[in-house]
């Protein structure tokens, strides 16, 4: 049987050899409750239907051999239209595909989109039918893997690999490790840098030191967002105008909610006793920082792709050091421009 191409997912799920979908199809087949004998009638068939509790969708109705052998699927308009002593042998159709107890669900996911089907067959090494994978399955299985893979791609921006650490030894999990923490030690070092240039500023307007880790934390977190935005589009096959596109979609809501965010922090810092001054330096340093996160953010994954790099693990690292230096210049070189003339 198959499913109308309008109504099919357009993507098929692609699946790692590692996601838990690479388990037997029997991890997830439905008990088959629709299945009746080839020689039956259409009437017998029915009320034999009847009689059983089927407590799943009625999608297809399987024909067996007298040794319960799969030898043929009946549609349900054969089943409802056809006259009542016509035998099921007379209306079941021998061309449908199935999958054995030994396939992986990976596996049978994939010949289920392929094929459109709406219920796929499972049997034994023997030919005995054992059950099925059905439409509502094949969907919430597929919207699993998605949801798998998302949290994949999250730790991917962070440098890390998901169930990679299961079988490291220490060593390799150092060798993984250590160069994304090298990374953020060189941005830390850049921005305990830039503060010792501006200790003067700090020390005479200690008001900005109260509110650097939220500059910070807001620059980090739109970096972040943009870069996840940029790696889960596929960068690697847009074209470079389809890119810039993207950077200035991503900056102009940036700089929307920088707006916003840093109209907030201005207000607190009226509320905390800064003056007019630092509120001012407040709401344009939140705003250009996070413009200028969200531009970086957007960014390094493309410049990565040109490099022929993976962004979907260079990213992160590489955009949290450039946010976090970039803000921190910002902030203070705005501080010192409003705040001491």
């Amino acid at each position: 049987m198959e499913y109308s191409e309008s109504m099919w997912p357009a993507a098929s799920p692609r699946l790692s050899k590692d996601s838990p979908l690479g388990e037997s199809v029997l991890m997830g087949i439905r008990a088959a409750q629709t299945a009746v004998n080839l020689n039956q009638t259409i009437h017998e068939a029915l009320e034999d239907l009847r009689m059983r509790t089927i407590d799943g969708p009625l999608v297809s109705v399987y024909a067996l051999d007298d040794d319960d052998r799969l030898v043929g699927q009946v549609s349900a308009r054969e089943l409802l239209f056809s006259p009542p002593k016509t035998l099921i042998r007379e209306v079941m159709t021998s061309d449908f595909t199935v999958v054995t107890i030994n396939t992986s669900m990976a596996e049978a996911l994939e010949v289920f989109h392929q094929k459109r089907l709406v219920a796929l067959p499972v049997i034994d090494d023997e030919g005995r039918l054992v059950g099925s994978i059905e439409l509502e399955q094949y969907a919430r299985e597929s919207l699993a893997r998605a949801e798998r893979e998302h949290v994949r791609q999250v730790f991917q921006t962070l440098g890390l690999a998901v169930g990679a650490s299961e079988h490291m030894t220490a060593m390799e999990s150092f060798r993984m490790r250590m160069p994304w923490l090298c990374c953020n030690l060189g941005g830390g070092i850049l921005c305990a840098l830039i503060g010792w240039m501006f200790e003067d500023l700090l020390q005479q307007v200690v008001l900005l030191a109260f509110f650097l880790p939220l500059v910070l934390t807001l620059g980090e977190s739109i970096a972040m967002q943009s870069v996840s935005l940029a790696v889960g589009s596929d960068s690697s096959s847009r074209s470079l105008a389809h890119a810039m596109r993207g950077i200035r979609v991503e900056a102009a809501a940036a700089l929307m909610m920088g707006v916003l965010c840093g109209v907030l922090v201005a207000v607190t810092s009226l509320l905390w006793g800064g003056g007019a001054s630092a509120a001012m330096t407040m709401f344009a340093a939140v705003s250009v920082s996070m413009f200028f996160a969200a531009v970086c953010g957007g960014a390094v994954p493309m410049i990565l792709q040109w490099l022929r790099l993976n962004p979907s693990v260079a990213a992160g690292p590489i955009a949290l050091v450039i946010a976090d230096t970039g803000s921190l210049a910002i902030y203070f070189t705005l501080g010192l421009l409003i705040l001491m003339p």
